[in-house]
């Protein structure tokens, strides 16, 4: 009997193949990778040799142009010793024009990034050691070859030929990314030998509406013979729960399981992550073990609610798990490295909790990259975060060929198989803005059309429209699929049904940032602002000190985003005022306006989830939660994982217990939010003018919640008290509830209004504040005092003799729970902090002063 075996090959040697430009490096020479990954790629394999430099440094982006025009191989060797029936190579991923060489014999041509490969090479190996080389050829060279053959397609972002391969678009350059157009074996390459395997195993997971059972029907797929097979099924808790046996028959075969009262999966915010291991385990007549596959499981009832809605027109779009509707707050993730390859698990999983700890529900995993690797939806699954999966097309009028919508239809039935496991995944969507780039080129066409769409203006829709969801309909029947994001029906921009992109703050009309509420729709998929990451992220690219400078020319280099100088000078000087413009005043400058916009857009947006039937507004995921490389860009976490403020404001703003504020001039009394196609403007500071405020809370959680509403209002430059009211509320469950509409405020604009909810033994367990604006206008008292004590290991307790705003803590090493909050007298607050030791000290920076405390 012959046990299987998989092994993955590493210890790669590259050279260069083919370069117009470096014809020097062309040689016979063999350089080993200085790491023994089981992964590769070409550029920070250059960079370990001394041939490149540090991509990301300086202006070096600029001048490794060139690697991406060359042709470049990778060789391998590893051991084969006979006594199995099969032997198979498995390529799970190459990057991406490659042509495969085994013992100097061709066995497989890839031209799809996303394509995974199984090859039959047992005739060809040898006993002892046997060579692998791969030769990838130039993407960049084929793309701009294959345009030359068509035409250039219009697009929004990086070289237009890119929409000619199937390669991941953010290599060819985006307005937050640079242009690093890389190759190898960016996933792993494995010798499998048996005499029976299982290749494939999936489990499709379907549960009525009573959540009292579980249909599991797994789907096995074999190579080789075996007598039969057991599938069980082991509970959470480590207990076998049930065991199948299954004689051979074909090749695939389907098990139907019915678990009676499952223990569910739920989203972090709502329940626990238990996970069911399913395993099929190939045997001999005589139970000797041939092979066997686990794959972790979540059992939860999943789907996108579209329905009616009260007072309002269109439909809902909110995502509903175990029949709990739910407010999906969260991020888009993009590729977190240009050369992911160098990313860890434990990389991933720091991204992962990150989310978590910032109190997200969703990641959007967008379509300009790459379908992510396993361990980033193992997380997820772990962590209970629900993923938004985009299909790999982005930002391009996509053409349309016989020859690439066979590769795009096998792209999509093996990624959709992948990827049907993990429970974390709730939708599929066809693309990342390709349809509003129809949009912006007035192409017009029938949403109703079925035939014919590949000879159509918009060929594309061959692909969105029938080639990706008969594979999500095949493969994970149970999985709402979404033509594309932004997506309604008629247009892109309905706000009244669908996802919609809102970018009219930074983009298109810049609105003002504090009037999000009427820059809504049913489902927020991207919104955003941009910031500079922290100084030590900006000091990594930068090696000239006399580039640490806001308008520097390196600066400038790692700014992608068009016109960036002035929209983010136009919305800083817009609200803050600037005393200097040197590179720490402006970093905090600029993360203290984007904390405030975006915590603005979660603050109106959570108002609209009003409980069934008025599920107004029911998700927003910023744009973005991480960058590829040290950059200044939308992110709310920079590239070594360092949150900017915005992430905390946005972590506070998505809590389960939450209050919301909101000022509107006297005048334009009865224009609080009332849902979307009601404009309501937030009161500014143009002369002295009265204002009524309206106060809410916000409760995700499944159970009423009772305590005390203490409303103030307070002269932010004296500190002065001039209102207070106290009242009994109940915050009631999975919603937004009102609790004051208009309150009218005194002539004196310069008025915080402060809010705060008690439990019922007095402790506060939310608070918010409203401020006039813009801010650029308060004056704040000189006499500020604000402290930071820390009594006792990891805990620090932050005070104030007036009222202030954005304060910051840092020290050395330290990561804090909250961060970039605002203050008053008499309502300290209380900070984890778990490496900062009693009696530390702890520097303090806030709004228009800075100062160091003990």
């Amino acid at each position: 009997m012959f046990t299987a075996t998989s092994t993955a090959l590493s210890n790669w040697s590259w050279k260069c193949a083919k370069s117009s430009s470096h014809k020097e490096l062309v040689t016979d020479k063999w350089t080993a990778c200085s790491h023994s990954r089981a992964t590769t790629q070409i550029h920070p394999d250059l960079v370990d040799a001394g041939v490149i430099l540090e991509p990301f440094l300086d202006f070096n982006e600029q001048t490794i142009q060139w690697v991406g025009e060359a042709d470049w191989e990778y060789q391998t060797t590893f051991k084969f010793a006979s006594g199995s029936k099969f032997a198979d190579l498995v390529f799970e991923g190459l990057d991406t024009f490659a042509t495969v060489y085994l013992n100097d014999v061709k066995v497989l041509e890839t031209e799809n990034m996303f394509h995974s490969h199984r090859v039959p090479v047992k005739d060809l190996l040898k006993e002892g050691d046997n060579y692998l080389r791969i030769y990838f050829h130039s993407a960049l060279l084929r793309a701009r070859k294959l345009e030359r053959a068509n035409k250039p397609m219009p697009l929004w972002n990086g070289e237009s030929c890119r929409l000619y391969i199937r390669k991941a678009q953010y290599h060819f350059g985006w307005d937050w990314g640079p242009v690093l157009v890389t190759c190898g074996p960016y996933k792993e390459v494995k010798l499998e030998t048996y005499n029976a395997t299982v290749t494939d195993l999936s489990v499709l997971v379907d549960i009525p509406e009573a959540l009292d059972v579980a249909y599991t029907t797994v789907i096995m797929s074999t190579s080789g013979k075996y007598h039969h097979a057991f599938v069980d099924v082991m509970s959470p808790d480590g207990s076998i729960v049930k065991s199948e046996f299954v004689g051979y028959s074909t090749p695939t075969q389907k098990v139907t399981i019915t678990l009676e009262n499952p223990q569910l999966w739920y989203p972090h915010k709502y329940g626990s992550q238990p996970l069911y291991k399913f395993t099929v385990k190939l045997c001999t007549a005589s139970n000797g073990e041939l092979n066997k596959l686990s794959n972790s499981i979540g059992l939860r009832r999943a789907r996108v609610v579209q329905s009616p809605l009260v007072d309002q027109p269109g439909t809902s779009f909110y995502f509903e798990v175990n029949n709990i509707a739910i407010f999906a707050a969260g991020s888009n993730w993009i590729p977190s490295h240009s050369f992911h390859t160098i990313l860890t698990k434990q990389d991933y999983n720091n991204w992962i909790k990150l989310a978590v700890d910032g109190n997200q529900d969703m990641l959007r995993v967008w379509g300009g990259g790459i379908y992510e690797l396993d361990i980033f939806y193992q997380l997820c699954d772990e962590f209970g975060i629900l993923v938004w999966q985009d299909f790999m097309f982005a930002c391009g009028l996509y053409p349309y060929t016989p020859e690439l919508a066979k590769s795009v239809t096998i792209e999509a039935e093996q990624q959709v198989r992948r990827l049907r496991n993990y429970c974390s995944i709730v939708i599929y969507a066809g693309n990342n803005e390709d349809y509003q780039v129809a949009e912006s080129l007035n192409l017009k066409w029938d949403p109703n059309q079925k035939e014919g769409l590949a000879e159509s203006d918009f060929p594309a829709r061959e692909y969105y429209e029938k080639i990706l969801p008969s594979a999500v309909k095949e493969f994970s029947a149970n999985t709402y699929y979404h033509l594309g994001s932004p997506y309604s029906c008629e247009t892109t921009r309905d706000p009244t049904v669908g996802d919609i992109h809102q970018w009219n703050v930074w983009h298109g009309t810049q609105e003002k940032y504090q009037n999000w509420s009427h820059l809504a729709g049913r489902f927020i998929s991207e919104f955003g602002m941009q910031a500079f990451p922290k100084i030590e992220t900006i000091k990594s690219c930068v090696t000239d000190i006399s580039q640490l400078y806001p308008q520097s020319e390196v600066l400038g280099q790692h700014d992608k985003a068009d016109g960036f100088e002035r929209r983010l000078a136009l919305y800083v000087m817009e609200n803050i005022k600037i005393d200097s413009i040197d590179l720490e005043s402006w970093t905090y400058a600029t993360q203290f306006m984007q904390a405030e916009c975006l915590a603005y857009a979660y603050r109106c947006w959570r108002r609209e989830w009003k409980g069934k039937g008025k599920e107004y507004i029911a998700g927003a995921l910023v744009w973005q939660l991480n960058d590829c490389w040290p950059t200044i860009s939308w992110s709310i976490c920079d590239f070594y994982r360092r949150p900017k403020l915005a992430y905390y404001a946005i972590k506070r703003e998505s809590a389960k217990l939450t209050l919301g504020i909101y000022r509107n001039h006297m005048a334009e009394e009865g224009m609080h939010i009332t849902g979307l196609g009601t404009k309501s403007e937030h009161a500014h500071l143009y002369g002295k003018k009265d204002f009524a405020v309206d106060v809410w809370g916000v409760n995700s959680s499944l159970s009423l919640v009772k305590g005390v509403l203490i409303v103030n209002f307070i002269e932010v430059f004296s500190g002065r008290n001039v209102f207070e009211s106290r009242q009994n509320v109940d915050l009631l469950p999975n919603q937004s509830t009102q609790f004051l509409t208009g309150i009218s405020v005194p002539t004196d604009c310069h008025t915080a209004v402060y809010v705060r909810l008690l439990d019922t033994s007095g402790s506060v367990i939310a608070r918010a504040a409203d401020w006039p604006q813009p801010l650029k206008y308060l004056t704040f008292n000189p006499g500020t005092k604000v402290t930071a004590e820390v009594r006792h290991d990891g805990v620090v307790t932050v005070s104030t003799n007036y009222p202030v705003k954005c304060v910051v803590l840092d020290s050395p090493g330290a990561s804090f729970d909250d961060n970039g909050f605002d203050i008053f007298e008499s309502d300290d607050i209380v900070v984890k902090a778990p490496s900062v030791a009693k009696g530390s000290v702890v520097a303090i920076e806030y709004y228009e002063r800075k100062q160091c405390i003990g």
